[in-house]
Protein backbone atom coordinates (compact mmCIF):
# COMPACT_ATOMS: atom_id res chain seq x y z
CA UNK A 1 0.00 0.00 0.00
CA UNK A 2 1.44 3.35 -0.93
CA UNK A 3 1.65 6.40 1.29
CA UNK A 4 -0.99 8.19 -0.82
CA UNK A 5 -3.49 5.34 -0.40
CA UNK A 6 -2.93 5.39 3.35
CA UNK A 7 -3.43 9.16 3.42
CA UNK A 8 -6.62 8.81 1.37
CA UNK A 9 -7.92 6.14 3.74
CA UNK A 10 -6.92 8.13 6.80
CA UNK A 11 -8.63 11.34 5.67
CA UNK A 12 -12.04 9.67 5.65
CA UNK A 13 -11.54 7.75 8.90
CA UNK A 14 -14.24 8.18 11.50
CA UNK A 15 -13.30 10.33 14.46
CA UNK A 16 -15.02 8.09 16.99
CA UNK A 17 -13.91 4.64 17.97
CA UNK A 18 -16.21 1.74 17.21
CA UNK A 19 -16.71 -1.18 19.57
CA UNK A 20 -14.76 -3.40 17.13
CA UNK A 21 -11.56 -1.40 17.57
CA UNK A 22 -9.28 -2.41 20.44
CA UNK A 23 -7.25 0.78 19.89
CA UNK A 24 -9.03 4.15 19.87
CA UNK A 25 -9.20 5.79 16.44
CA UNK A 26 -7.74 9.04 17.75
CA UNK A 27 -4.67 7.15 18.99
CA UNK A 28 -4.22 5.46 15.60
CA UNK A 29 -4.34 8.86 13.91
CA UNK A 30 -1.86 10.43 16.34
CA UNK A 31 0.54 7.49 15.94
CA UNK A 32 -0.05 7.09 12.18
CA UNK A 33 3.56 7.78 11.21
CA UNK A 34 4.73 4.92 13.45
CA UNK A 35 1.87 2.53 12.58
CA UNK A 36 1.86 2.96 8.78
CA UNK A 37 4.38 0.13 8.16
CA UNK A 38 2.43 -2.30 10.38
CA UNK A 39 -0.93 -1.42 8.85
CA UNK A 40 0.62 -1.65 5.37
CA UNK A 41 1.88 -5.16 6.21
CA UNK A 42 -1.60 -6.18 7.40
CA UNK A 43 -3.20 -4.88 4.18
CA UNK A 44 -0.59 -6.51 1.92
CA UNK A 45 -0.75 -9.82 3.82
CA UNK A 46 -4.54 -9.88 3.42
CA UNK A 47 -4.25 -9.28 -0.33
CA UNK A 48 -1.33 -11.62 -1.07
CA UNK A 49 -2.82 -14.46 0.99
CA UNK A 50 -6.24 -13.99 -0.58
CA UNK A 51 -7.87 -14.02 2.86
CA UNK A 52 -9.91 -11.42 4.70
CA UNK A 53 -9.24 -12.37 8.32
CA UNK A 54 -12.31 -13.42 10.33
CA UNK A 55 -11.54 -10.91 13.11
CA UNK A 56 -11.91 -8.11 10.56
CA UNK A 57 -15.34 -9.46 9.58
CA UNK A 58 -16.83 -8.82 13.02
CA UNK A 59 -19.19 -5.88 13.24
CA UNK A 60 -21.39 -4.19 15.80
CA UNK A 61 -24.96 -3.52 14.69
CA UNK A 62 -26.73 -0.52 16.18
CA UNK A 63 -30.46 -0.15 15.47
CA UNK A 64 -31.20 3.46 14.54
CA UNK A 65 -34.71 4.88 14.38
CA UNK A 66 -35.37 6.02 10.79
CA UNK A 67 -37.28 9.11 11.89
CA UNK A 68 -37.68 10.55 15.41
CA UNK A 69 -41.46 10.64 14.98
CA UNK A 70 -41.80 6.88 14.34
CA UNK A 71 -43.03 4.37 16.90
CA UNK A 72 -40.05 3.04 18.89
CA UNK A 73 -41.83 -0.27 19.55
CA UNK A 74 -42.08 -1.18 15.84
CA UNK A 75 -38.97 -3.08 14.73
CA UNK A 76 -39.56 -2.16 11.07
CA UNK A 77 -38.99 1.51 11.99
CA UNK A 78 -35.32 0.83 12.70
CA UNK A 79 -32.36 0.82 10.32
CA UNK A 80 -29.45 -1.48 11.24
CA UNK A 81 -26.16 0.44 11.22
CA UNK A 82 -23.10 -1.79 10.89
CA UNK A 83 -19.85 -0.58 12.46
CA UNK A 84 -16.63 -2.25 11.34
CA UNK A 85 -13.11 -1.91 12.65
CA UNK A 86 -10.89 0.83 11.26
CA UNK A 87 -8.37 -1.69 9.85
CA UNK A 88 -11.21 -3.48 8.03
CA UNK A 89 -12.34 -0.19 6.47
CA UNK A 90 -8.78 0.67 5.40
CA UNK A 91 -8.34 -2.72 3.69
CA UNK A 92 -11.68 -2.38 1.90
CA UNK A 93 -10.81 1.17 0.77
CA UNK A 94 -7.44 0.04 -0.61
CA UNK A 95 -9.13 -2.82 -2.50
CA UNK A 96 -11.74 -0.40 -3.87
CA UNK A 97 -9.02 2.00 -5.08
CA UNK A 98 -6.99 -0.78 -6.71
CA UNK A 99 -10.05 -2.37 -8.35
CA UNK A 100 -11.26 0.99 -9.67
CA UNK A 101 -7.79 1.73 -11.08
CA UNK A 102 -7.77 -1.70 -12.78
CA UNK A 103 -11.22 -1.15 -14.32
CA UNK A 104 -10.45 2.39 -15.53
CA UNK A 105 -6.95 1.58 -16.85
CA UNK A 106 -8.22 -1.40 -18.86
CA UNK A 107 -11.39 0.33 -20.07
CA UNK A 108 -13.64 -2.25 -18.41
CA UNK A 109 -16.31 0.12 -17.09
CA UNK A 110 -19.52 0.44 -19.07
CA UNK A 111 -19.53 3.91 -20.69
CA UNK A 112 -23.19 4.27 -19.71
CA UNK A 113 -22.55 3.59 -16.03
CA UNK A 114 -22.98 6.67 -13.89
CA UNK A 115 -23.01 5.24 -10.37
CA UNK A 116 -19.70 4.94 -8.51
CA UNK A 117 -17.71 6.54 -11.33
CA UNK A 118 -15.55 9.61 -10.91
CA UNK A 119 -17.08 12.78 -12.40
CA UNK A 120 -20.40 10.98 -13.00
CA UNK A 121 -23.39 12.14 -10.99
CA UNK A 122 -27.17 11.93 -11.07
CA UNK A 123 -27.12 15.19 -13.02
CA UNK A 124 -24.84 13.76 -15.73
CA UNK A 125 -27.12 10.74 -16.10
CA UNK A 126 -30.15 13.00 -16.49
CA UNK A 127 -28.34 15.20 -19.01
CA UNK A 128 -27.30 12.12 -21.00
CA UNK A 129 -30.88 10.83 -21.12
CA UNK A 130 -32.25 14.28 -22.00
CA UNK A 131 -29.67 14.74 -24.78
CA UNK A 132 -30.34 11.26 -26.17
CA UNK A 133 -34.10 11.84 -26.21
CA UNK A 134 -33.80 15.30 -27.72
CA UNK A 135 -31.44 14.07 -30.47
CA UNK A 136 -33.78 11.18 -31.31
CA UNK A 137 -36.81 13.43 -31.54
CA UNK A 138 -34.99 15.91 -33.79
CA UNK A 139 -33.47 13.36 -36.16
CA UNK A 140 -36.23 10.72 -36.33
CA UNK A 141 -39.25 12.77 -35.25
CA UNK A 142 -40.24 9.91 -32.99
CA UNK A 143 -41.10 9.83 -29.33
CA UNK A 144 -38.78 8.24 -26.79
CA UNK A 145 -39.72 6.16 -23.79
CA UNK A 146 -37.75 5.65 -20.61
CA UNK A 147 -38.16 2.73 -18.26
CA UNK A 148 -36.83 3.39 -14.77
CA UNK A 149 -36.42 0.72 -12.10
CA UNK A 150 -35.84 1.19 -8.41
CA UNK A 151 -34.72 -2.10 -6.92
CA UNK A 152 -35.46 -2.33 -3.23
CA UNK A 153 -32.41 -3.42 -1.20
CA UNK A 154 -30.51 -4.13 -4.44
CA UNK A 155 -27.17 -4.62 -2.71
CA UNK A 156 -28.69 -7.18 -0.35
CA UNK A 157 -29.89 -9.35 -3.23
CA UNK A 158 -26.57 -9.79 -5.06
CA UNK A 159 -25.73 -13.45 -5.65
CA UNK A 160 -22.11 -13.85 -4.54
CA UNK A 161 -21.44 -16.77 -6.89
CA UNK A 162 -22.54 -14.71 -9.90
CA UNK A 163 -20.44 -11.79 -8.64
CA UNK A 164 -17.31 -13.97 -8.36
CA UNK A 165 -17.93 -15.46 -11.82
CA UNK A 166 -18.30 -11.98 -13.34
CA UNK A 167 -15.16 -10.69 -11.62
CA UNK A 168 -13.24 -13.56 -13.18
CA UNK A 169 -14.77 -13.78 -16.67
CA UNK A 170 -15.59 -10.12 -17.35
CA UNK A 171 -12.92 -8.23 -15.44
CA UNK A 172 -9.90 -10.56 -15.41
CA UNK A 173 -9.68 -10.98 -11.63
CA UNK A 174 -7.88 -14.24 -10.79
CA UNK A 175 -5.63 -15.94 -8.23
CA UNK A 176 -5.23 -14.56 -4.73
CA UNK A 177 -7.21 -11.42 -5.59
CA UNK A 178 -10.24 -13.48 -6.62
CA UNK A 179 -9.77 -15.61 -3.47
CA UNK A 180 -9.83 -12.39 -1.42
CA UNK A 181 -13.19 -11.45 -2.96
CA UNK A 182 -14.48 -14.95 -2.21
CA UNK A 183 -13.28 -14.71 1.40
CA UNK A 184 -14.61 -11.22 2.13
CA UNK A 185 -18.41 -11.74 2.30
CA UNK A 186 -18.54 -15.19 3.95
CA UNK A 187 -18.59 -16.15 7.63
CA UNK A 188 -19.22 -12.63 8.85
CA UNK A 189 -20.38 -12.19 12.43
CA UNK A 190 -22.03 -9.38 14.32
CA UNK A 191 -23.26 -8.30 17.72
CA UNK A 192 -26.26 -6.07 18.31
CA UNK A 193 -25.81 -3.07 20.58
CA UNK A 194 -28.82 -1.44 22.23
CA UNK A 195 -28.40 1.31 24.82
CA UNK A 196 -24.70 0.42 25.31
CA UNK A 197 -25.55 -3.24 25.99
CA UNK A 198 -24.72 -6.23 23.73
Amino acid sequence: MTESLWQQSKVNCPKNQTDCDPIPTWLLKVCASVLIPTITNIVNLSLTSGQFHHILKESVMSPLLKKPTLDKDQLSNYRPISNLSLISKIIERVVKCRLTDHLVYNGLLNPHQFAYCQHHFTETALLYIHDHQFSSMLSDHRSCHVCLLDLSAAFDTIDHNILITRLSSWFGIHGSVLNWFKSCPIFRSFRVKCDNDF
